[in-house]
């Protein structure tokens, strides 16, 4: 009887191989899927280094432009030229003696057209008078003043 008091488990293993390596396999797997997959993993890793270099962009794009307002700001107090040139381009005002030439937008689509004229007839010829003056001619404007009674 003291052999049959032996424990069955000595000399036999419980588990076989095959099972072993699919649930050390199925735990690999597992953890892979943690490291790259979970809320810590490689791929958000990834992904929130990807935007904080986005962010370090826009950062310095706006560190930028806050230095230029500063100094925007810094001549509308000091700089009374500055004021007046703003003012000029904002309302269209002109210097004395100033001349503005607006050329037309360049529009590969729409040719320049010439503006249409109101309908209106011709005005009635005087007598005397020439009809067909070439152009850059222009008929001597006599002054109102000289023929006054």
């Amino acid at each position: 009887m003291a052999a049959d008091a032996a424990p069955q488990g000595i000399g036999k293993a419980r588990f076989s191989t095959k099972t072993v390596a699919i649930a050390t396999l199925s735990l690999v797997m597992v953890l892979i899927f943690l490291v790259f997959f979970s809320h810590r993993g490689l791929f958000k890793i990834y992904h929130l280094k990807q935007e904080k270099a986005h962010l370090d962009v826009e950062n310095q794009k706006l560190i930028e432009d806050n230095s230029r307002l500063a100094r925007s700001i810094d001549r509308l107090h000091n700089d009374p030229e500055m004021i007046q040139d703003m003012i000029r381009r904002a309302l269209n005002f002109v210097k004395k003696n100033e001349i503005i030439i607006q050329l037309p937008l360049k529009d590969e689509g729409n040719p320049v057209k010439a503006a249409a004229l109101p309908d209106r007839p011709p005005p009635a010829a005087k007598e005397g008078t020439e009809k067909h003056r070439p152009r850059g001619q222009s008929r001597e404007v006599q002054d109102p003043q000289k023929h006054k009674p």
